[in-house]
């Protein structure tokens, strides 16, 4: 159950596990500020997120913005329930309902770029970073927000490079460039058909295959991609270990399984494999 408040939304349901959603590797702009606590930024807007036993509290001042970006009026056991129909055998990667977060899509094309070759905690810091530089402070929630590709469009490659992006300073003022053109205006790409918006993000500087279906299922909320990863091929060579496939094949092979659920899948896997290490 989902009720929305006046500055809260309050969600009654042990499979809304908050922790896993904003740990599963979608989204790097949210601090840890105790155990049973996280603080979430997107663009401007923050919420306050607080979990104890069934109950998960979001508070904010964007409670309709927030009940969007954490997809509550999406019935994920029903998904759940299609993925099992379609591989029996995956039920098993099915732990809780794992929120694929509806993200600002540009604020994901950033956070992507950073993301290549890179770990977690870094790509953290890198935006941080780049927020406290480019974004505005919020007072309220002592933070800041993330800045918009207007703000980024004032900032040089060198700029980028003293943030400690490294080699990616040059895709991101390279991208930023292209993505304050007109032929990049948000309501133009979010009405292109998946084919035609993957091709779209993979002329933009540090957009590679791999960061294009992030963008796509993370940004665009276009769940008919299948990222590959380290982990996610990792999967895929514990039950085809004899083959020599590509990440392209690999992905090809999971969407030809789970279709329209391919996203969904793909983070129960990612997030299964991620954690079986430990």
């Amino acid at each position: 159950m989902v009720k929305k408040e006046k500055n809260k939304i309050i969600v009654c349901d042990k499979s809304f596990n908050i922790k896993q959603i904003l740990e599963c590797g979608q989204v790097f702009s949210f601090f840890c500020v105790d155990e049973k606590t996280y603080k979430v930024i997107s663009q401007n807007k923050v919420a306050i997120v607080r979990f104890k036993d069934d109950i998960t509290e979001i508070e904010t001042s964007d409670v309709d913005y927030f009940y969007n970006y954490f997809d509550l009026a999406t019935d994920y056991n029903q998904i759940n329930g299609e993925i099992v129909k379609l591989d029996g055998n995956f039920k098993k990667y099915i732990t809780t309902n794992l929120h694929i977060l509806r993200q600002d899509p540009f604020q994901t094309i950033i956070s992507f770029i950073v993301s290549a070759n890179n770990n977690i905690k870094r790509i953290t810091k890198i935006l941080n970073s780049i927020s406290k530089k480019f974004g505005s402070y919020i007072k309220e929630y002592d933070c800041y927000s993330f800045p918009t590709i207007e703000e980024l469009s004032l900032a040089t490659e060198r700029d980028f490079s003293n943030l400690g992006c490294g080699y990616r300073a040059k895709y991101l003022f390279e991208s930023i460039k292209k993505l304050s053109s007109k032929d990049f205006s948000r309501e133009e790409l979010v009405k292109l058909e998946s084919k035609e918006l993957k091709e779209k993000l993979l002329t933009l500087s540090g957009v590679g295959p791999k960061v294009a279906d992030c963008i796509l299922l993370f940004g665009f909320s276009r769940t008919d991609f299948f990222p590959v990863d380290t982990w996610i091929r990792k999967a895929y060579f514990q039950k085809f270990p004899n083959e020599k496939t590509t990440d392209k094949e690999i992905s090809k092979y999971f969407v030809s399984i789970f279709k329209n659920y391919s996203g969904y899948a793909q983070q129960y896997l990612y997030y299964y494999m991620l954690n079986s290490k430990k």
